[in-house]
């Protein structure tokens, strides 16, 4: 049998595997690069599907991780760093996919936090709701993408800012009604489905541990906050594709210039076909309802969805029991800090009554971690990559001076050496008669 120790080892070896996958901390940083892609492929397989696989692993072995203290408590708090990290760049990011791709890294930490805290049935159920809201945004970040290009081109650094967007939900109903529909749900607005799968995540870790509960609380005022911020930058106040001066600055900054997409500046944004439009439509029914499934006064989705090694009949009993005076405090809190988060957006992005560039001149420390992602893609940067760069051009030192040297020392000896022996090779008796004396005459000096 195993100790403790190296059974915990063992098992947080194990779920680095899901840190890689499901982009946890310190393992995210591949995940907004990997957004780079199209956006169905965002949708699908880094929101929905692949991503979540890493989640779905940690549930799969839950059996393994829940005897483990050790462990689950590596699982929670990784889930919980990561939660706020991701949230905490999201802030300032200007690129509408990049905001959605830390937008998923913090709401996959909110799931592996909900597994750590032994919230099982709450991981997996916002796991279900987050692939509908956030297949929703990612699609429609796509619409807007592709309704942005008539007016700024096709230059990804443009069509993708948000700061030449704003004014869209004139131009783009359909996309702007499903976008925010998708943005009640990740704050965790009731009814809409994020509320009821954040909640109960929320909910557990206020039982388990207080600190967890604080970073979530907090992540959730964060996440409305950032959400509303995206919202309301590319569809409320006036549209800003046509100014020439922010056209300037970020097509400076992207090292475009002038291109060949010049013309199609005169252009002006335009709603997606329906192809693009009706996959929003589908999506936002779920992102509305979903939630119902897991709602406390009639939680049907843990009736099917539980633990293993829990009964079915007390899982049910507990499912039924609901009690107002525990869900009321605790959905009332997230409700409250989302609210707040949606506020400060409102008062920042549409109200103008306080000034984001002043704010972040006053916190500059903390605006630049943010804008710099905390620096961790510029140290893995200087320590891995600078650092196997360095290393490689050592390998390569030895390989042409030691290991191509002695592969050439040998080559040589061995035509020195030929060269030498072939001298004796010269076919007469009497000089292989007298070779063989000498060596007899060694050989008895030696003995002697």
């Amino acid at each position: 049998a195993l100790s403790g120790g190296v059974a915990a080892l063992l098992a947080v070896l194990v779920f680095l595997g899901p840190v890689a996958k499901s982009a946890q901390f310190p393992l995210h940083v591949w995940l907004p690069d990997a957004m780079e892609g199209p956006t169905p492929i965002s949708a699908l397989i880094h929101a929905a599907t692949m991503v979540a696989a890493g989640v779905f692993l940690i549930a799969r072995m839950f059996p393994v991780f829940t005897g483990l203290p050790v462990a689950m408590n590596v699982i929670a708090w990784t889930g919980a760093i990561t939660a706020f990290l991701g949230a905490s760049i999201a802030i300032t990011q200007n690129d509408i996919k990049k905001g959605l791709a830390y937008s998923t890294m913090s709401q996959l930490g909110y799931m592996v936090m909900a597994m750590g805290i032994g919230a099982y049935t709450a991981g997996l159920f916002h796991l279900m709701t987050h692939a509908y809201f956030k297949a929703m945004l990612f699609l429609g970040s796509g619409s807007v993408i592709h309704g942005m290009e008539p007016a700024v081109g096709h230059n990804p650094a443009l069509s993708q800012d948000m700061r030449l967007m704003g004014g869209l939900r004139k131009f783009m109903p359909i996309t702007s009604i499903t976008f925010l529909i998708g943005c009640l749900a990740i704050a965790g607005i009731p009814p809409f489905a994020g509320f009821w799968s954040k909640d109960e995540i929320l909910g557990a870790a206020f039982q388990s541990n207080i600190l967890l509960w604080a970073i979530g609380w907090l992540t959730a005022g964060i996440t409305a906050f950032y959400m509303f911020r995206m919202y309301f930058s590319t569809f409320e106040g006036e549209f800003r594709g046509e100014d020439d001066k922010i056209l300037a600055q970020l097509k400076a900054a992207s090292g475009s210039g002038h291109d060949d997409h010049e013309e199609a500046h005169h252009g002006k944004p335009h709603e997606s076909p329906i192809a693009m439009t009706l996959p929003l439509m589908v999506l936002a029914v779920p992102s509305i309802f979903v939630g119902l499934l897991g709602a406390p006064f009639n939680n049907y989705f843990e009736s099917f969805v539980f633990a293993p090694g829990e009964e079915a009949a007390t899982v049910a009993e507990l499912a039924a029991e609901f009690d107002w005076s525990e869900f009321a405090p605790m959905a009332g809190s997230s409700v409250a800090i989302s609210i707040a988060g949606i506020t400060l957006a409102f008062l920042m992005y549409i109200r103008g009554s306080i000034d984001p560039a002043a704010i972040a001149a006053k916190i500059e420390p903390l605006y630049n971690l943010s804008l710099n992602k905390w620096f961790i893609d510029d140290i893995y940067a200087r320590v891995f990559v600078r650092g196997t760069r360095r290393l490689a051009r050592q390998v390569l030192e030895v390989d042409y001076n030691v290991v191509d040297g002695v592969v050439n020392l040998t080559g040589f000896v061995t035509m020195i050496t030929g060269e030498g022996l072939k001298y004796f090779e010269n076919g007469r008796a009497q000089f292989y008669a007298l070779i063989v004396f000498l060596a007899v005459l060694g050989l008895v000096i030696i003995s002697a």
